[in-house]
């Protein structure tokens, strides 16, 4: 009973960093409220975006307040941020709901709300499930979304590892194979790098160390696009220097990641 509702909160953080780069959109978001995005401005971008409205716009709103969230030290304050973020992403899904970008989002927003929650309540609120099916949604609309692919394949993994494979119908070798495909996709992404990286070293399947050690690689070198990315390279320089310290340290950096 304890791994069973420990999960819910753990494995639905895994869709994280992979969702905060933006996915494929219909057309271009407003320039103002994008420009404050990639300095790191995230309310002042969330509110220029939701006021340009549109879908496009609205899913923007939605991805400057999640990473507000997922920066956020202070669970309350992080819980009450991808609430927010997940009205904006619902605005943007019944604006356009081919959007993906929208289905992408809102899985964040879950996610980001089961992770500062209590082990308990993560689960009774259903999150972890509810992240799910976005995702699939986001998958059927676009099968080869380097972003949902990702953040699909970073669930499955988590999932496994922390409830057991087949739990929630999670399967670690399709985390493997969809980690795979959106590497291949978007080889210089930084963020997607890192949730390789962390994921699959978290797994411990000595069959893709190889290729944790090699994103995690990426993850450092790569130039960073954004505010949101240059921290998440940071992160990912202090999990290389644990990694390089032995495997007590790594196992620790691991277990330390929201």
């Amino acid at each position: 009973m304890k791994n069973l509702l420990a999960a819910p909160a753990i494995m639905i953080v895994a869709t994280f960093a992979a969702f905060f780069a933006g996915s494929i959109s219909y057309a271009a978001p407003d320039e103002a409220a994008y420009t404050r995005f990639v300095s790191g401005a995230f309310d002042e971008a969330a509110e220029a975006a939701a006021s340009a409205a549109g879908a496009e716009n609205l899913a923007l709103a939605a991805r400057a307040t999640n990473a507000k969230a997922y920066l956020e030290t202070d669970n309350k304050a992080a819980r009450r941020a991808a609430k927010r973020a997940l009205k904006y992403a619902e605005q943007a899904i019944e604006d356009n709901p081919a959007l993906v970008e929208g289905h992408l989002q809102a899985a964040i927003s879950y996610a980001l709300r089961g992770a500062r929650m209590s082990p308990v309540r993560a689960f009774l609120s259903g999150t972890a499930g509810k992240a799910r099916k976005l995702l699939d949604h986001a998958l059927t609309l676009d099968p080869e979304n380097a972003w949902a692919l990702s953040s699909s394949g970073a669930w499955h993994l988590e999932v496994a590892r922390r409830a057991g494979s087949g739990r929630y119908g999670s399967d670690p070798a399709v985390g493997f194979e969809q980690f795979a495909d959106a590497r291949a996709a978007e080889p210089e992404n930084l963020l997607i790098a890192y949730e390789a990286a962390l994921r699959l070293l978290a797994y411990d399947e000595p069959s893709v160390r190889e290729n944790g050690l090699a994103a995690l690689h990426d993850a450092v070198t790569l130039a960073p696009q954004n505010a949101f990315e240059s921290s998440v390279q940071k992160r990912a320089k202090i999990f290389q220097q644990a990694v390089e310290v032995g495997r007590e340290a790594e196992r620790a950096f691991i277990k330390a990641q929201p």
